[in-house]
């Protein structure tokens, strides 16, 4: 298994690594720039979630 994915990603394996290889490649770039976005989206709805405004602390007169 791992022979073929190193002649895969080396351009070994196939015939169309020259067109499939970097297809895969940007497909890859483009999942963990997309997990990047979602984590920030998903840390910063967590933090204005947390840090409400709109809540007044408890006050004893």
């Amino acid at each position: 298994m791992w022979d073929f994915l190193f002649g895969y990603f080396f351009g070994r394996a196939t015939g169309l690594s020259r067109i499939v290889r970097p297809l895969v490649w940007m497909f890859l770039v483009g999942v963990i720039i997309a997990g990047f976005i979602y984590a920030a989206a998903v840390f910063h709805a967590v933090s204005e979630r947390s840090n409400s405004p709109h809540v007044h602390a408890h006050r004893t007169h």
